[in-house]
Parts: structure tokens; sequence; C-alpha cells
């Protein structure tokens, strides 16, 4: 995981060696195998792998899927990797910044040591809109990160969205030894799996996230209070009783199929003009 700013590109340029500043590159062979076999990969799959670096992951992934899309952001690395890559006409080396990188349009598979700074821009592009076609991925996040998207209950809203589309699951700990320099903290592997069914649509996430975000700027206040400048009483009461949701419970604790029935019932008995704007 490589911190991938405008700083460390200028800096960059100005580094004789690979090791410049905010570079990790993951080495442990337990740690490499324990990653792709989470990544549940098939031999039919594109896989989009963020952040190649030397290709510790994209030569055994390619041995496993049907494409590999190996994106990395530093030159020469990427010319090294394009030239290894020769004899493998299932992997294309991509040179570029992932945040600035089109997605495929077609069904794909990720599996990424990501750069811990911008963690959260890359799990928006890829849980987002621009990712319909993400299906399941493995990833190497910071561990406060890992534990943070894969607690039971969330208070942030964007994240309470994406897991209306995924799930998250926490996996096998990596000690910051398994990178080359070590960063600062641990990582974690974690697992991230699109759901057959999602809980709200991706269109709906802008409208989904400010709702959660209304209901959730007191997160200790009871169903009854957070949600009544939304629904009418009369409304309030209907879609509590079809959500499961006692009137006293604290919007905190909602289960993600609790905050779906809520706000399909905003949808479809509440006025719009009372609706949370974004």
């Amino acid at each position: 995981m490589r911190r991938h700013n405008k700083k460390h590109r200028t800096i960059r340029k100005c580094k004789s060696g690979p090791n410049f500043t905010g570079q990790h590159l993951l080495h442990n062979p337990k740690t490499i195998q324990r990653l792709i076999e989470a990544a549940c990969l098939q031999p039919t799959d594109t896989v989009l792998e963020i952040g190649a670096g030397r290709g510790v992951l994209t030569f055994p992934v390619a041995e496993i899927a049907g494409k590999v899309l190996a994106v990395e952001i530093d030159a020469d690395f990427a010319s090294a990797l394009r030239a290894k890559a020769k004899p493998y006409p299932q992997i294309t080396v991509i040179q570029g910044d992932i945040r600035e990188v089109r997605l495929p349009a077609r069904p794909f598979s990720v599996v990424a040591n990501i750069p811990f700074s911008i963690t959260t821009a890359i799990l928006e592009k890829l849980l987002g809109s621009e990712g319909r076609a993400f299906q399941r991925g493995a990833f190497i996040l910071e561990h406060g990160a890992a534990r943070r998207f894969t607690q039971p209950v969330t208070l942030d809203p964007r994240l309470l969205m994406w897991r209306m589309n995924f799930g998250f699951e926490m996996g096998t700990a990596v000690p910051r030894t398994h990178f080359a320099p070590p960063p600062r903290v641990d990582a974690a592997i974690v697992r991230i799996a699109r759901r057959p069914c999602p809980l709200i649509s991706a269109a709906e996430g802008k409208r989904f996230i400010a709702f959660a975000a209304y209901a959730l700027s007191e997160p200790r206040r009871t169903a009854s209070d957070a949600f009544k400048g939304i629904f009418t009483p009369v409304q309030l009461s209907t879609a509590c009783k079809s959500a499961k949701v006692a009137l006293e419970q604290a919007v905190a604790s909602l289960s993600l199929d609790q905050w779906a029935s809520l706000y399909h019932a905003m949808l479809r008995h509440a006025a719009p003009y009372r609706w949370p704007k974004g």
C-alpha cells in the first residue's frame, strides 16, 4: 500500500531508489496466499489488482483468474511489471492512479494491498455507483479501518449505505513486519462481497445517506424522536411496526433490515418535502 497523493508523486521523481516515503510493499508469502484465497477467485474472473508494485500478487492471481488488470501508479514499477508480464497474455498492466482509472464495465473482482491514506476514496469508487460491476474482493486495510468497516453496528451513514449492497468480513491480521518498509500500524485482510439482493439500490445512495445522517445526528435518540421530522405520527407508528422497530429503540441500534424498511416507508408514505436533503 503506497500513498497516492500529489506530494508523494512529486517526491517520487527526486528519489533514486524505489523505497520512497509512504511505499509499503507486501512480501510475506503466507499473507500473500491468504489474501488471494480470501478473494475466492475463479478461472473465469476478471481481477482488478490495485497497487501491483513488483507483482507479488499479480502473477499468482494470473495463475487462477482468466484476466488480470494490474494498476500501478509508479511508472518504473509499471514498466518493470509490464516487461515481466510479457509471457502472460492474461495480464494487462495499467500505469495510473486508481482514483482516475476507469473501472471495468463487466463483472470483476479485486485483490488489493491498497494505500491506507486513500482507503475511503478507493472504496467509494468500488462500492458506489461507479463500481456497479464490482462483485467481490479481498483487501489489506489498516487494522483500525478494518475493524471500523466490519463492526456489527455503524454510525457512519456512508458505510451504512455500502452495507446495504455489500457484506464486510474481517479476515486475518497482518503484522506491519509483513511489509517493506513496514508501516507505522498493523493491517488486516477484509473480504467484501456484493449482496445477491441489495437492501437499497445504488441509485438511491445519496438519498439514503441523507436519510441516515438526519436520523443519526444524535445517535442516542429514540426512533420516535429521530424520525418525527420525516413521518407524521400515524406514518411513524406504521413504519416502525412494519420494520419491527420499537418507538423507544435507540436509532443507533437499528439493524440493516430495519434501516432499509424505514427508508422505503419514507419513500412510500412521507411527503417528499419532508425527506432529508443531502
